[in-house]
């Protein structure tokens, strides 16, 4: 397929990288040039405007924020510009307010969208072992559904507002949150007792939290491994989306407040660059503990 893709970041250059292996004919686009220029060895073509990367069948987006959105994607226009019949499919992590923007707008041009974004590290994004929440209208799903099966391991369709896959992205993360707080609380609670973290982590995962996210964090928390690969900050990010999504839903989420004060002080306390997992460091810290 022909396919132009915008945001090349962590994850987004190994998706393109995915997609250019299985044989998509690719057009780049990266608003600092450095980042797509490798590319070019790949056979991709690199655009110097968002709006060049337009003639395509797909145009995937997966930008960093709302505010990149904004930027490459809805000030140039680009929704009037698409071809006719061009999908636009949007696997960045956006605000609900964003996706319900993006998804009237593309209404009322008349073009076809799908929102998907997608659970996984950058080494998951290399592997094409993604998990991607999909919703938007089943024609246009349809279409996207060649490219899900290069990128993810498994897809699920959560709607036919595409919308709906952000406000599942939003309280997937906002329920990972929760985790890698609890773990941090629990590691120190047993620790200042004078139990031994690896082996608390065995405990638990040998038993009722016996799932990758335990297993993945609580090893991270224990083995004091917190090379970014998803920074703490990028954690509070997803709080606050949460926490946006709460106002304009109504629905109460006072976890979320919690979460919010204890991501503000950790970075406060230097671990914002660190990875997700450091949360449990500065919860030790502030539990007398290292």
């Amino acid at each position: 397929m022909k396919i132009g893709f915008i945001g090349l970041g962590q994850m987004g250059r190994e998706m393109a990288a995915r997609l250019l292996d299985a044989g998509h004919v690719l057009t780049v686009y990266n608003r600092s040039r450095a980042a797509a220029e490798p590319f070019r060895a790949k056979g991709a073509r690199i655009a110097g405007e968002p709006a060049e990367a337009l003639d395509a069948e797909i145009i995937v987006t997966m930008l960093a924020d709302d505010a990149a959105v904004e930027a490459a994607w809805i000030a140039p226009g680009l929704v009037a510009r698409m071809p006719a019949a061009c999908v636009h499919l949007n696997m960045s992590t956006v605000s609900l307010g964003m996706g319900k923007r993006l998804s009237a707008l593309h209404k009322a041009a008349g073009s076809g969208y799908v929102s998907a974004p997608v659970f996984g590290r950058p080494r998951a994004a290399a592997q094409g072992q993604l998990d991607i929440v999909a919703a938007g209208p089943a024609g246009a799903l349809a279409r996207c559904e060649p490219l899900f099966k290069v990128l993810g391991k498994q897809s699920f369709t959560v709607g036919a507002e595409a919308w709906q896959a952000n406000i599942v992205k939003i309280a997937r993360n906002f329920l990972l949150a929760t985790v890698v707080e609890s773990l941090g609380e629990a590691f120190a609670l047993v620790r200042k007792s004078g139990v031994d973290a690896g082996a608390f982590l065995e405990i638990i995962t040998s038993t009722s939290f016996n799932a990758p996210v335990y297993k993945n964090y609580g090893r991270m928390m224990v083995e004091k491994d917190f090379e970014p690969t998803f920074a703490l900050k990028l954690g509070l990010k997803d709080v606050e989306l949460a926490r946006q999504a709460s106002g304009d839903t109504h629905v109460p989420l006072p976890t979320a407040d919690l979460l919010r004060q204890q991501h503000l002080a950790a970075i406060a306390g230097g671990f914002g660059d660190q990875d997700w997992a450091a949360l449990g460091e500065y919860i030790a810290q502030r539990a007398g503990l290292n």
